[in-house]
């Protein structure tokens, strides 16, 4: 399986780049444009997904979109290609607070998906993404020292991704919002 590839770009495109790495050309599925002149060297986490008639690479330029990239294939109806048109919607972060917030139709306005695959990605994925390393909110590090201090007190990775979530906009210090997810944690 091909995980990891570094190359110079001899051909890019709106939806995937050509790599050349010693000699070889690998054209690699990618999320946006890359915006790299032709000739530069280009790093990217791949997934290669096989099948019966193909061999297709996809990749990423961090691996934590990798990651989310492969949580949402594992979803039973999402093929690579919708899970894509997913990823060029928006960065992980918010990709995963769509999931924790169980916002469908976020994942209903990429084509192709529909009420029921956006209803089984977020049923599917709201358990399994506590382990990404960006979780909730917690990724944009305003609310960090929030989320330790829960996980300190014994509360679960999805519960805290959870309620961090919900947390309102406006509190501003961080002893407001850790009393702010103790109370309402105490009532779920």
């Amino acid at each position: 399986m091909i995980s990891y590839i570094c190359g110079k770009v001899v051909l890019e495109r709106a939806n995937f780049v050509v790599v050349d790495v010693n000699g070889i050309g690998y054209k690699v599925s990618t999320i946006a444009k890359i915006s790299l002149d032709d000739g530069k060297e280009i790093k990217l986490f791949c997934h290669q997904h096989l099948r019966e008639d193909c061999s297709d690479l996809y990749g990423f330029s961090s691996f934590e979109e990798l990651e989310l990239f492969e949580k949402l294939i594992s979803v039973n109806g999402v093929g690579p290609k919708a899970a894509m048109t997913i990823m060029g919607l928006a960065p992980v972060e918010k990709i995963i607070e769509s999931i924790i917030s169980e916002d469908a139709n976020f994942f209903q306005s990429a084509s192709g998906v529909g009420e029921k695959a956006s209803i089984k990605i977020i049923v599917d994925l709201k358990s399994k993404i506590s382990d990404l390393k960006y979780s909730g909110n917690i990724s944009a590090g305003i609310n960090q020292d929030v989320y330790e201090g829960l996980e300190t007190l014994g509360y679960k990775k999805a519960e805290i991704d959870q309620i961090i979530g919900k947390m309102p906009t406006n509190l501003e210090s961080s002893e407001d919002k850790v009393r702010w997810c103790l109370k309402n944690l105490s009532k779920g």
